[in-house]
């Protein structure tokens, strides 16, 4: 910890700053040396006087580099920044914020008289009178920028009764500039316009001369203080013993108390419960759809948003869509006229002053008049209060905004404790936790495939048995693909009805296509010679369900031998049979 050796300034009570503002004027001090400061540009070299005494951000970094931050240009760069935006360096170009290293970009010293630490009383007043005067000169070179322009409307709507005062101000002081010599008016210019750009920034840009809250005590009476009598002892004395009669809280009660509420409310906010972040977290994704689904008025609210409303009378009242439900159940029990008159009430704490006498007015012949369209159930103590300070509120301003706090206090207790449990029990807030939104559906960024419902695949069927017979008398009904083959093809996507072949006699075996008895092509000789030769298909098994029945037979390779006649490698004749590959297939043997 760094202590100061100098003393507090205790005349200085205004200026909580001015021990870091002189540490920075030295720096100034020492950076306009003629022979170690920054170097400056001559006037001869240029053409513009604007330049003149002006240095480079590149000069003022390399400075600061050498002799205050060591060698570090990063440092530099953020010193020189820091001196910028308190005002004791401006650039040329004035639309120019911060500070670059750049030779190209030329700064200046403010004047002293511009300084943070000449605590000059900066008001709306002499804010309004300075771009007055800029709107009227040349708007090509002191034209208002659009954040100056909206400020300007504003002030001229707050000095409207001033205007007149304002505006010859701002006339005087553009006679005395023009009067100024060239050089001197452009520099003038420059520094006052810097100026009003660090106490008046733009949006977006940091006002580092801010200052925080105001201070509990003023150096001045700390100095006071120490000059202490006999009346500072007395009136001590007669503020303890007053103290002692307060009634105060334990400390241990207040953090008891801090904790349950801390409890209570813990369950509702999504930043400390991040399961009440639905449909997810809008802090760290880019899904928006919570803030759409908690806006102030809603047509369906959340679970918790509706249970949060059970938890006091103030919840339900700082959410619009909760007073919005209260108001229509007050209106089915014909008691509207209390939140109305509540709400009015309000409206006149928060009105302009030109509203105040009308809605006083209103309030009066509406809500509190006998006979009245909405008056309202209020004792007759509190009517007499508030018709009283009624009578005397005419006589004096008439522009008192809290003459009907003793009514509204009256109004708020009978709808909290009577109003406000029938509403929680009644069945309009069990069809809202009912109809509450508890399931959400997150955004699709990207649409894989269509929405369109696939067809399902078609039911193969296998095949038939011996014993079960179609409904034409067909053996074994419609043949469909079976899984038994490994050589075919897959199914289509529908089915295919085989080719039913025609039976010839018992001593005849099964072929592909159809025969009529009576061909004599030597291919259906051979094929029917060697099915006859064989008698392993046709007589050695009477089971139709047998694995070997139910396969195609595959085809082979044939090769000729030296006579020239095609020989085959199958040991069984029908297994020599050469078949295509077809969806189409074989159909059952008939039994002999």
């Amino acid at each position: 910890m760094t202590i100061s050796s100098k003393m507090m300034a205790h005349n200085a009570d205004a200026k909580p700053r001015n021990l870091v503002f002189s540490k920075i004027e030295r720096l100034i001090t020492f950076m306009n040396d003629q022979k170690i400061g920054v170097p400056l540009k001559d006037k001869k070299n240029f053409l513009y006087s604007t330049v003149h005494n002006s240095f480079t951000g590149s000069d003022l970094i390399a400075w600061l580099s050498n002799k205050i931050c060591d060698q570090d240009s990063v440092e530099a760069l953020h010193l020189a920044t820091f001196l910028c935006m308190y005002g004791y360096i401006y650039p040329v170009d004035i639309r120019t914020f911060t500070v670059k290293d750049d030779k190209s970009v030329f700064y200046r010293f403010q004047s002293p008289y511009y300084w943070p630490s000449m605590n000059l009383k900066l008001t709306n007043e002499k804010y309004i009178i300075y771009l007055l005067k800029r709107s009227k000169r040349n708007k090509q070179k002191h034209g208002l920028e659009e954040y100056e322009q909206n400020a300007l409307s504003k002030l001229q709507i707050v000095f409207s009764d001033k205007m007149g005062f304002v505006s010859r101000q701002a006339e005087e002081q553009v006679r005395l500039v023009k009067e100024m010599k060239r050089d001197d008016k452009m520099i003038h210019d420059l520094q006052e316009r810097a100026f009003w750009r660090v106490h008046r920034p733009p949006p977006g840009q940091v006002k580092y001369l801010e200052e925080g809250p105001s201070r509990c005590f003023q150096p001045s009476q700390m100095a006071a203080r120490k000059k202490k009598n006999r009346d500072l002892k007395v009136k001590e004395i007669a503020y303890l013993k007053k103290a002692l009669t307060k009634p105060r809280m334990k400390f241990s009660k207040s953090l008891e108390i801090f904790f349950q509420h801390n409890i209570q409310y813990m369950q509702y906010d999504p930043l400390l419960e991040p399961r009440l972040a639905q449909p997810s977290n809008p802090w760290i994704t880019d899904d928006e759809t919570m803030w759409d689904i908690n806006r102030d008025l809603v047509d369906v609210p959340t679970v918790n948003r509706i249970k949060k409303w059970a938890v006091s009378f103030e919840d339900l009242l700082h959410d619009k869509t909760g007073e919005k439900e209260f108001e229509q159940f007050l209106k089915k029990e014909y008691s509207i006229e209390n939140i109305a008159f509540y709400r009015t009430c309000k409206d006149l704490v928060t009105c302009p002053n030109a509203k105040v006498v009308l809605l006083k007015t209103k309030i009066e012949k509406e809500f509190l008049t006998a006979g009245a369209i909405h008056e309202v159930n209020v004792d007759c103590k509190t009517l007499e209060k508030v018709t009283s300070q009624l009578k005397e509120d005419k006589d004096l301003s008439g522009r008192t905004r809290y003459i009907f706090q003793p009514a509204m206090e009256h109004v708020y207790a009978l709808m909290k404790k009577d109003s406000y449990s029938r509403f929680l029990r009644s069945d309009q807030y069990n069809q809202l936790l009912d109809k509450s939104q508890t399931h959400y559906t997150k955004k699709k960024f990207f649409n894989f495939g269509s929405n369109r419902k696939k067809t399902p695949s078609p039911l193969v069927r296998r095949r038939g048995s011996a014993s079960s017979e179609g409904a034409d008398g067909d053996l074994g009904g419609p043949a469909y693909h079976s899984y038994s083959t490994g050589n075919l093809r897959e199914l289509d996507e529908k089915p295919r009805r085989s080719q039913r072949t025609s039976y010839v006699g018992s001593d005849s075996s099964i072929y592909m296509g159809t025969y009529d008895g009576q061909s004599n092509s030597p291919s259906v000789r051979r094929r029917t010679e060697n099915m006859d030769s064989d008698n392993k298909l046709t007589t050695s098994s009477n089971d139709p369900r047998r694995r070997s029945n139910l396969e195609v037979p595959r085809s082979t390779y044939q090769g000729m031998n030296s006579e020239g006649n095609r020989k085959s490698e199958a040991v069984n004749p029908c297994l020599a049979i050469s078949v295509p590959r077809t969806n189409v297939v074989t159909p059952w043997e008939g039994e002999s």
